[in-house]
């Protein structure tokens, strides 16, 4: 079963959008700041979900795929602040 879930791009449309005609002007440093704040924010939009499926999975349960789900939340978490610490040298440099 899948969650729906829309993969808005960056810069507003309904599919990913890594490379548009329109942002050919911008310079890398203005995309790639584009792309940092977007991966963050979907990576962070799925926290619920996760939470949601990882109570359910314990009701029926489930323990090892809980634990799973939770070591995956994890990692996304990880993952978010190292992006967010290139968002960090990125707006210092």
């Amino acid at each position: 079963m899948h969650e729906h879930h829309d993969h808005d791009n960056p810069c507003g449309g309904h599919s990913h959008c890594h490379s548009c005609g329109e942002h050919q002007s911008m310079s890398f440093e203005e995309k790639i700041d584009l792309l940092l704040a977007h991966w963050i924010d979907h990576n962070e939009s799925h926290q619920e979900d996760y939470k949601k499926w990882a109570a359910q999975a314990k009701k029926e349960g489930k323990d090892e795929i809980v634990e799973l789900i939770l070591a995956a939340m994890q990692q996304f978490k990880e993952g978010n602040n190292r992006l967010r610490q290139a968002k960090q040298i990125l707006e210092m440099s």
